[in-house]
């Protein structure tokens, strides 16, 4: 693993279908009836978005940058106006998207998905130019959620590609079609779920012994992959080590899960970024995923959480 100097190496995230994420307590949720709901949170957003403001809590800079619409723009400028994050996104024409999760404080919380700004060619050459000129030996690059409508697997693969061309460390956490045209690229880092670590295998994984040798099989071009399994914790696994981890996280602290993978992401390059070693990181990691999960903000934990969480945090090697 290349060494992670502190001080002297960048994250640059790549969110390029962000999100406004809002959140609706609705009791008893019932499908096809008329309810009242409460608004109970309406942050900026988006996966990479999330690891940045993640990084910026553990004192670690980042640039962000990817596309929003210029018509609300304005709704991101709390997060991007601190001065630890380089804003460098792309304005386009037209409205970012606004996701929506349906919170039944007694039942499933339901997500509800818009696809997102659609982006053209002149959108793709422009973040394009962007990455060639922010992707170097010093840098690591996150690219981290879904792709927009215009995009396709084969534009984002190039993305990545000019990134690992300019000698840049590239971590992927992403899904479906973009997922999919990572098969053959060599990262740093990829981050799958488990359904996402099923796509990848091209078949169904449906115990954890099965999961982890999927998880094997991808370190022949990936330095690490980091494995999330929700409430069950995180594996970290590299040519030489393997190690498993979770939070003993009270249930009933429990308050919104929104972010919670972005976080894990964002602890785990944090603590490299601060000299941990990967088992290391993994700690802060599902600790802070845990400590996000207790927090009614997406991506956002309270200290004095954390620290408890990190002492009840079980690690060991597999």
């Amino acid at each position: 693993m290349r060494e992670t100097v502190r001080g002297k190496t960048r994250i640059v995230t790549v969110t390029l279908n962000p999100a406004i994420d809002r959140v609706i307590i609705v009791e008893k949720l019932r499908v096809g009836e008329v309810q009242v709901g409460q608004t109970v949170l309406r942050v900026p957003g988006g996966k990479g978005v999330n690891v940045s403001h993640a990084l910026v809590a553990l004192n670690v800079p980042t640039i962000a940058t990817g596309f929003l619409g210029a018509d609300n723009r304005v709704d991101f400028l709390p997060l991007l106006s601190n001065p630890m994050i380089g804003d460098q996104f792309i304005s386009m024409p037209g409205r970012t998207r606004e996701n929506i999760t349906l919170a039944d404080p007694n039942g499933v919380d339901t997500h509800i998905r818009d696809r997102g700004l659609a982006v053209d060619a002149k959108a793709l050459e422009q973040i394009r130019d962007l990455l060639g000129e922010l992707a170097t030996k010093q840098t690591t690059v996150v690219f981290s959620g879904s792709i927009p409508p215009g995009m396709t697997g084969r534009d984002f693969a190039a993305l990545v590609d000019l990134c690992i061309s300019a000698g840049s460390r590239v971590v992927v956490d992403t899904s479906d079609e973009a997922l999919e045209a990572m098969r053959d690229k060599k990262l740093w880092i990829l981050a799958p779920n488990e359904r996402e670590l099923a796509r990848l295998s091209g078949r169904d994984l449906p115990s954890r012994q099965e999961q982890l040798a999927a998880a094997k099989q991808l370190l022949k071009r990936v330095e690490m992959v980091l494995f999330s399994c929700g409430k069950n914790g995180a594996y970290i696994l590299g040519k030489g080590f393997a190690s498993c981890a979770r939070a003993n996280l009270n249930p009933e602290w429990v308050r919104n899960t929104v972010g919670c993978g972005d976080v894990l992401l964002a602890a785990f390059l944090g603590g490299l970024w601060l000299n941990k070693s990967p088992r290391e990181a993994l700690v802060l990691a599902v600790a802070a995923a845990a400590a996000s999960a207790a927090h009614p903000a997406t991506a956002t934990w309270d200290d004095s959480i954390l620290e408890e969480l990190l002492t009840k945090v079980d690690v060991q090697d597999v």
